[in-house]
């Protein structure tokens, strides 16, 4: 019996169509969904216009995930700010300046949604001066390596490197357990020179 395309497969397909007739080239979502409606292949519901596609193809593009060898899910498109257009790619074709684009641009919506997280942190504590101050650690170390994924070739300038093949570590270099968690902390009580409006309140 055949299998029923889901709505997610039909949109996956376009795209994968789509750069298949465009050499892969890297596109914005607007241009596969005009493309797409041209050619029929994406039906616009009543009153909808052809952004309706195109907003469709975004949100599917950015949850796609295939698992790689080593059995982590990957994302497989990636986008990236272009002057006025965000273009999207794929994994196995985006060359090496757009992929850091590419995670550049993610970085910063995740740091927007971390200062929003301390901003909302903040202000709850400044609504409750008398109660235990709620904390939070925004250092991740502690969760990239929990997961194996503390490589420091992968990270900032000014990490050590991992050693070469046959090379030992040097001393210090692994995770230890002095190493402030990353995790959210309990409740702990507002330092006296701390109080909402400080300097060190926001910070």
């Amino acid at each position: 019996m055949r299998t029923r395309m889901t709505k997610r497969d039909q949109l996956i397909r376009i795209v994968d169509e789509y750069r298949a007739e465009h050499d892969n080239s890297p596109a914005t979502s607007r241009e596969m969904g005009d493309w797409a409606v041209e050619t029929r292949r994406y039906k616009l519901p009543p009153f909808a216009t052809q952004r309706r596609c195109a907003e469709e193809l975004s949100e599917v593009m950015g949850l796609d995930m295939f698992t790689a060898p080593s059995g982590r899910r990957v994302r497989r498109m990636h986008a990236w700010r272009d002057q006025q257009r965000t273009l999207w790619d794929n994994m196995n074709t985006i060359t090496r300046d757009n992929m850091s684009l590419a995670l550049a641009y993610r970085r910063n919506t995740v740091v927007g949604e971390v200062k929003q997280m301390k901003i909302d942190l903040d202000y709850f504590n400044d609504l409750h001066p008398d109660d235990l101050a709620l904390q939070m650690s925004f250092n991740l170390e502690n969760d990239l390596a929990d997961a194996g994924l503390l490589n420091f070739s992968s990270s900032e300038p000014g990490q050590p490197s991992v050693p070469p093949p046959g090379v030992p570590p040097r001393r210090g270099s692994q995770r230890g357990p002095s190493r402030p968690s990353s995790r959210p902390s309990g409740p702990v009580r507002r330092p006296p020179d701390s109080s909402p409006g400080s300097p060190e309140a926001g910070s």
